[in-house]
């Protein structure tokens, strides 16, 4: 527990100098009980404003962002990896990259943002990011990833959930987190929060 804190402080710290150009480091913070506050009421029909996934903005210039992604961030699992997906048996129980990817679209509906955001750090390991596909070609669309257009893998898989008959199509991307960050300008995903938000009205 103590490392996944850890990882999250550094994370919101890193995510906040991005957003800002080097210049704040405070715009993210971890958001309430990292997500458990809004997890908990959403089971009795309430919602949560601002508190979904792992990390919240704490201040009004971080709101964008959140707009557009939801993010839960792993750390540690080092035994666990996208390839279970791939090579478990089929009598095998619902694995835990399943189980993080249900959260975390589950955070993100709830929320209402555009997209969602996994972050995993393994052990020993560099930052590795995962994202719908769709999501993906859309930011491509819009200037994002132009130099380094493309990603580390796409990962197609039906998703299993746990206790539940039921299954989730999975069709996104994985990047190296140092690779997203230099793909996306947030002076775009500002834009694109913005263009979203008029054409609701």
């Amino acid at each position: 527990m103590a490392k996944g804190s850890e990882f999250e402080r550094e994370f919101c710290k890193e995510i906040s100098l991005w957003w800002t150009d080097q210049n704040r480091d405070d715009i993210f913070w971890r958001s309430s009980n990292s997500g458990g506050r809004a997890t908990v009421r959403a089971k009795v029909g309430r919602t949560t404003a601002g508190q979904y996934g792992d990390i919240a903005a704490i201040d009004f210039d971080g709101l964008p962002l959140l707009n557009l992604f939801t993010m839960e961030l792993k750390r540690g699992y080092s035994k666990n990896t996208i390839q279970d997906l791939f090579d478990k048996k089929d009598s095998a129980a619902v694995q835990v990259w399943e189980k993080w990817y249900h959260q975390t679209t589950t955070s993100a509906n709830s929320a209402g943002s555009r997209s969602w955001l996994m972050v995993v750090r393994r052990d020993r390991r560099d930052t590795i990011v995962f994202f719908p596909t769709e999501f993906y070609e859309y930011l491509r669309s819009k200037r994002c990833f132009q130099t380094d257009p493309h990603p580390l893998m796409r990962i197609q898989s039906e998703i299993r959930i746990e206790d539940s008959d039921e299954t989730l199509d999975c069709d996104c991307v994985m990047m190296r987190w140092t690779r997203w960050k230099r793909g996306i300008k947030p002076s775009i995903l500002r834009e694109i929060d913005l263009e979203i938000n008029c054409n609701k009205l």
